[in-house]
C-alpha cells in the first residue's frame, strides 16, 4: 500500500458508511451509551468467550446494515488486530505461570499465560468491532451532540472536533506536498534510503509549520466571530420515552452479559481446548 493512499484512508467526511438502516438512523446517545456499556462489560469479563461471541455479531451487524467488508476489515485490521496480535504474543511469554505446558527457544509458555493472552486479545477485538460499527453509523456531529448532552465537557468536545477536521485537512495537504515532492523526483528509485526519509521529513516539518499557521488563522477567525466554550449552535431534543427505554436494555443486557461470564455459564475457549 503506498503512503497517499493510506493517508487518503484518514478522511473526515467518509467516516459514516454503508445504507440508510435503523442503526444509522438510532439516536447517536443511544448508540454512544451501548457502546460504552458494551465496552465496559467486555472489559470487566473473565472468559474470552462472551466477547468472541460480540466480536461475531458486530462484525454480522457490520455486513446486515452492508457497511463495505473491505472498510470493516481495514479498519479493523490495519492497527487493532496487530496491536491485539503483538499483545497476544507479548503476555503468552511475559505475564508467567505455574503450569507449564511447553516452550518455544527456551522460552517458557504457562497456561495461565496463554488464557489471560486469549482474554486480552479477544477483549481488544471486541471493543474495536463495537467502536467500529458505532463510528460507521453515527455522524461526528450527532456524536458530539450526544456527548454534550451526557455532560461531556465542552472543551474536551470541541477539541475532538477540531482534531478529527484537522486529521482530515491535514491528510489531504499531505498527499498534495507528497505527489509534489514526488513529481520532482524526491523518492525517485535512484535516491538512496536515507535521502528518501530525508525528503519524507522536509515534508513532515512543512505540513507541522502549515499545521501550527491555519491553527492561528482558525483561532483568529473563531474568536472574530464570538466564538466562547458556552457557545450553542443548537438546541438537543429531549430523549423519547423509546429511545430511554432502548438505553435501560442495554444498560441491562450488558450487566447480564458481566454476571453470566463472571457465574462461569459459559465456559472459557481455552478450557475448551
Amino acid at each position: 500500500m503506498r503512503f497517499t493512499d493510506i493517508i487518503q484512508e484518514v478522511d473526515f467526511e467518509r467516516l459514516v458508511v454503508g445504507s440508510n438502516s435503523v442503526i444509522h438512523r438510532l439516536d447517536a446517545r443511544v448508540k454512544l451509551l451501548g457502546a460504552f456499556a458494551l465496552i465496559f462489560a467486555v472489559i470487566s469479563m473473565h472468559s474470552p468467550t462472551i466477547p468472541l461471541v460480540i466480536f461475531l455479531s458486530a462484525t454480522l451487524i457490520a455486513l446486515a446494515i452492508k457497511i463495505p467488508l473491505r472498510t470493516y476489515l481495514k479498519r479493523l485490521v490495519l492497527l487493532p488486530f496487530s496491536v491485539a496480535a503483538v499483545v497476544l504474543v507479548v503476555v503468552i511469554f511475559t505475564y508467567g505461570g505455574e503450569h507449564q505446558i511447553a516452550s518455544l527457544f527456551g522460552l517458557p509458555i504457562y497456561h495461565e499465560s496463554c488464557s489471560f493472552a486469549v482474554l486480552l486479545f479477544a477483549r481488544i477485538i471486541a471493543s474495536i468491532s463495537i467502536l467500529s460499527v458505532f463510528v460507521a453509523t453515527t455522524e461526528v456531529l450527532a456524536a458530539a451532540e450526544a456527548m454534550r448532552w451526557f455532560k461531556v465537557p465542552k472543551i474536551m468536545v470541541d477539541l475532538a472536533i477540531m482534531m478529527l477536521r484537522y486529521i482530515h485537512l491535514l491528510s489531504e495537504e499531505s498527499v498534495r506536498m507528497y505527489r509534489a515532492q514526488a513529481s520532482r523526483c524526491g523518492f525517485s528509485r535512484r535516491l538512496s534510503y536515507k535521502q528518501k526519509m530525508n525528503n519524507l521529513g522536509t515534508i513532515a516539518g512543512s505540513l507541522i509549520l502549515r499545521a501550527l499557521k491555519r491553527g492561528e488563522r482558525v483561532y483568529a477567525a473563531m474568536l472574530s466571530r464570538g466564538y466562547n466554550p458556552d457557545s450553542r449552535l443548537t438546541e438537543i431534543e429531549p430523549l423519547s420515552l423509546k429511545n430511554a427505554l432502548l438505553c435501560v436494555i442495554i444498560i441491562l443486557t450488558s450487566v447480564l452479559l458481566v454476571i453470566v461470564d463472571h457465574i462461569g455459564i459459559v465456559p472459557g475457549v481455552v478450557t475448551w481446548l
